[in-house]
């Protein structure tokens, strides 16, 4: 009897030995001494099928951060993987080879088509005969890059029996992971409307319709003939508006100018959960560019009417009532009033450029760029505090600015005679306006961040002379400045409200430091600025001052409490609380009947506080936004958000604040104007409907 149990159990134990041994075919991690930093693993799944004679595999590559490896058109300098099985395989007929979605990579202006990370690759391995071995002999060559490139050979042996393989759950369970990350091929909810090849500008233009409206698609294509397997393929542009996703493609090859006319092209395609594969045939044609010189001479007049516009958006008044303040307080002659106004016109357009070469630098570097990110920065916010609160002290008298003899009329604003100082006025103008956003503005910079480099620095040099305008116009005609009120007592009041407008700005920048710190050291912050300006009133106006200082506080308060009161009034939003912003819940609530309203917004956009005060919290928005059927989603970018900068760019747009309604009227949105009006909100609220 012990026998007979002895020999049950050994049996038992190779049987479970050998299912083992059977379910884990597998090489072991191959890592090259020369090259540690890239691991592969060729593993069989155990997922057969006998009537079509083949086996599903898994080619496995593992990469170390901040490597990355190449797609089967890889773009500029990078090198596709290669699989070669050798002649000494045994019954083998054919590997199939599959990829999923790839992303794009952008250093330094060079495209490449890759991925990050650990990678599966499905094989369908074909057999010949499913009864005898295969014995698997090959060389994977895989390139991976990181500031420096590497192509490595890793070798693949490994041998089976088909019809002996046995399913191992968890290799099992990565297949078909790798499976659900492949593309589908001719999905049913896409299809190719155009494709157009231009033999003699050597570029594509695709255009891929959808059922559903584009959220954030990325587009690829490549060719599958042997002979075009290393074109180079660059993304010049791409746009979606609603269904339809338009992309155009500089392509060519190191040997000779291909021609892809008649030639079936295959487009590859993800939008959040749509991954597909399509394949289409290009024709003849010519190719123009989405932003066409029609499109840029738009853009030049809109980005002049916004620039200007800017100059009576609350950010610049601080600065414009300065520059007044200089012009009034002395007798000046016409060359002089010509040369002052010139400079800080320059100083406008300048600050333009510098933005515009910021955001081109940024966009170099792979970062989210948009119109008053640096807002974001918490550095910036108390780099601008601090110098707009030295001009607040100056003008207001309760400190003089002392600098080096060199610098002294760097930051003067009242009777300067310094060309410099003028020219910083108007760059600070330019700084006090990046947090406003004003009609026409935001189609301009959408138009300038989502084109060329030289495009992007012409729109905004548009928008610094739109800006520069009133300057301009009185250096043409002086004799406009001279007839401004002669100085007396009332400038003294004009020059108490400039310093409370500076003030008030100084505050207002202070309060946005509130999101970057901790509550305890913005208090901090808090208590010694008050402490610091209580000590200057003192060392200025004596105990007067100091009362005088606190009593205009506490006056400065109770006024801010009693619009808050009026504003905010407690039976407001309450039923209909804002929801975090999620892209892809807004589907699921319209598809069942609810409205969707968005508002994009951040605490340091003036633009976003004027339309929450004057039109979302007052009525008769405030009923309509409380309806039932009414769902409120808020994106907050006030700090650096990567999901949000997403959403903006699916609408080609690059600033805040931003609107869009959604409901089973509108499944695609309605978009509403920069600044909202009670019209515009109910009647896409009621259209969406």
């Amino acid at each position: 009897m012990i026998n007979n149990l002895k020999i049950w159990l050994a049996t038992l134990l190779l049987w479970l030995l050998s299912s083992s041994a059977q379910a884990q075919v597998a090489t072991d991690w191959i890592q090259l001494e020369e090259h540690p930093p890239v691991q592969v693993r060729l593993l069989i799944s155990g997922k057969t099928d006998p009537e079509q004679r083949q086996v599903a595999a898994l080619l496995q590559v593992r990469l170390a951060e901040n490597w990355k490896t190449y797609w089967r058109t890889p773009g500029e300098g990078g090198v596709p993987p290669q699989l070669a099985w050798q002649n000494d395989s045994v019954n083998i007929t054919d590997i199939a080879w599959r990829f999923p979605v790839p992303e794009r990579f952008d250093v330094q202006e060079i495209e490449t088509v890759g991925y990050q990370g650990d990678i599966n690759f499905p094989l369908q391995i074909s057999v010949e005969n499913w009864q005898q071995p295969v014995a698997l002999q090959g060389l994977l060559t895989l390139a991976s890059c990181t500031n420096i490139c590497v192509i490595s050979d890793f070798p693949l042996a490994l041998n089976f029996t088909p019809s002996e393989l046995t399913a191992d759950m968890d290799a099992m369970f990565a297949y078909e992971q790798a499976q659900s990350a492949l593309p589908h091929r001719d999905h049913p909810q896409l299809s190719v409307a155009d494709m157009v090849w231009s033999a003699s500008q050597q570029q594509l233009a695709v255009t891929v319709k959808n059922t559903a409206q584009w959220r954030q698609p990325r587009i690829f294509v490549d060719s599958l003939r042997e002979d075009y397997a290393d074109l180079t393929i660059e993304l010049l542009e791409q746009h979606h508006q609603g269904n339809e996703l338009t992309a155009r493609f500089a392509i060519s090859h190191w040997l000779e100018q291909p021609e892809l006319a008649g030639e079936p092209l295959q487009v590859t395609i993800a939008d959040e959960l749509i991954r597909a594969e399509l394949s289409a045939t290009a024709h003849a044609g010519s190719v123009s560019s989405s932003t066409t010189a029609t499109g840029w001479w738009l853009m030049v007049p809109l980005a002049l009417l916004g620039g200007l516009i800017l100059n009576i958006m609350p950010c610049v008044l601080p600065v414009l009532g300065l520059k007044l303040q200089s012009v009034m307080v002395a007798e000046r002659e016409r060359s002089q009033v010509r040369r002052q106004f010139i400079a800080s016109a320059l100083g406008i357009i300048t600050s333009f450029v510098l933005l515009a070469i910021m955001l081109m630098l940024l966009k170099l570097g792979g970062h989210a760029i948009g119109w008053g990110i640096q807002f974001q920065n918490p550095y910036f916010i108390g780099g601008m505090a601090i110098v707009i609160g030295l001009f607040a002290l100056s003008v207001s008298g309760l400190w003089t600015i002392q600098l080096p003899q060199g610098m002294q009329q760097w930051v003067a604003t009242r009777g300067d005679q310094s060309t410099l100082g003028h020219f910083i006025q108007g760059m600070f103008a330019t700084l006090l306006a990046t947090p406003c956003t004003a009609p026409f503005l935001g189609t301009a910079v959408a138009f300038a961040l989502a084109t060329s480099n030289l495009q992007l620095l012409m729109i905004f040099i548009a928008l610094g002379v739109g800006m520069a305008l009133p300057w301009l116009a009185v250096a043409l005609w002086p004799s406009v400045a001279m007839k401004l009120p002669k100085p007396g007592p009332w400038l003294k009041w004009v020059n108490r409200i400039f310093a409370l407008l500076l003030l008030l700005t100084t505050a207002w920048l202070i309060s946005l430091l509130g999101n970057h710190v901790s509550a305890t050291t913005f208090t901090f912050i808090v208590a010694a600025l008050v402490l610091l300006a209580l000590m200057l009133a003192y060392r200025r106006f004596g105990r007067a001052g100091v009362i005088g200082a606190i009593a205009g506080a506490m006056l400065l308060s109770g006024f801010g409490l009693l619009i808050s009161s009026w504003t905010s009034q407690p039976t407001q939003l309450q039923e209909h609380a804002w929801q975090p912003l999620e892209p892809n819940a807004i589907a699921r609530a319209v598809a069942q009947g609810q409205v969707v309203f968005v508002d994009v917004t951040a605490d340091w956009c003036v633009t976003c506080k004027a339309n929450k005060i004057g039109v979302l919290l007052q009525e008769p928005v405030a009923s309509a936004l409380r309806a039932d059927d009414v769902l409120l989603m808020q994106g907050d970018w006030t700090r650096p958000s990567e999901q949000i900068t997403d959403y903006l760019r699916s609408y080609n747009r690059y600033g805040v604040p931003f609107n869009q309604v959604y409901g089973p009227g509108a499944p695609n949105g309605i978009a509403l104007p920069v600044i909202l009006t009670d019209n515009a909100v109910l009647a896409a609220i009621e259209q969406a409907r």
